[in-house]
């Protein structure tokens, strides 16, 4: 394995990106039965043919930037198809952040380190490697990709986003954070907390201030506000990247994502073109029951 040559921002800007390396936990956890009843983690949700872990794992492999990868699971599951595209394997079923602290620890990093959700099969190496460029770039210590409601529109239509909006146009969340590994216990309570409050309008608001959620709703912050008052709270220097590879983002929660997931598979030549037929005769057959 290429010994890593940076450890921080500073060092890959001055030294060239072209020696960084960044190592990579996948979160394969989650409720998988919201999508098929029979699998019980969200990451062994099979879409055409493979589990969503394995098509993320292959396309972190081919990223240029990435050197060792762990995969956080909760016990019982069979990896026997993918386990050689991961360095480590954690059986955790904590909470998330306990999770990922395991997850690090098991890398023993000393690196910039990607967190990527094992949902988005349809994630391109291009996306995770342009995230980790623009990341670097930004000299934040932490960052989250926003995709721009256009881009995620023309490459995943019909799909249902949430969306909000900055002065600089309406995104929506990626599905990964970069951190450097030095910072992941001291972000340990406060990501829980974070995670927990995440679809509480209410509890969110009283973390990041009723003014500034209230400018957020409204769509009268910009990137920079964001930025900032994040930056405060966790006392590091955050960047959110906003660009328009939307593979990022394109995450299944529900059956009806599968198709959009299936046709841009398709588009990219990893998918025979028939599996969408069957994908459509299934969905068609369940909505009649």
């Amino acid at each position: 394995m290429e010994q890593m040559k940076n450890n921080t921002h500073n060092e890959a800007t001055a030294t060239g990106i072209d020696d960084l390396v960044v190592d990579a936990l996948v979160l394969a956890g989650g409720d998988g039965s919201v999508i098929d009843p029979q699998v019980s983690a969200k990451g062994m949700v099979h879409i055409a043919g493979k589990p969503m872990v394995q098509w993320v794992l292959e396309s972190l492999r081919q990223s240029r930037y990435i050197r060792k990868i762990a995969v956080i699971l909760p016990p019982n599951q069979d990896t026997a198809a993918w386990e050689h595209l991961a360095d480590k394997i954690v059986f955790s079923d904590g909470q998330i952040s306990d999770n990922v602290i395991e997850g690090k620890n098991a890398l023993d990093s000393d690196s910039l380190i990607i967190s990527v959700t094992s949902d988005i099969p349809s994630v391109t190496p291009e996306a995770i490697d342009n995230f980790i460029e623009l990341t670097v770039k930004s000299g934040a210590d932490i960052s989250y990709p926003m995709v721009r409601e256009a881009a995620m529109n023309a490459a995943y239509p019909g799909t249902e986003r949430t969306f909000f909006k900055l002065r600089e146009g309406r995104v929506t969340g990626g599905n990964a954070m970069i951190l450097h590994s030095k910072h992941f216990d001291y972000l340990r309570q406060l990501g829980q907390e974070i995670f927990e409050a995440r679809k509480n309008p209410i509890r969110m608001a009283n973390m990041v201030g009723t003014r500034f959620a209230f400018k957020l709703a409204t769509g009268r912050l910009s990137k920079n506000d964001l930025e900032e008052r994040i930056g405060k709270i966790i006392d590091l220097q955050c960047a959110a990247v906003i660009f328009d590879d939307a593979s990022i983002g394109a995450d299944v929660d529900k059956p009806k994502d599968i198709e959009a997931i299936v046709t841009k598979l398709i588009e990219m030549g990893k998918v025979d073109a028939s599996y969408a037929d069957s994908v459509r005769s299934l969905q068609q057959n369940d909505g009649k029951t």
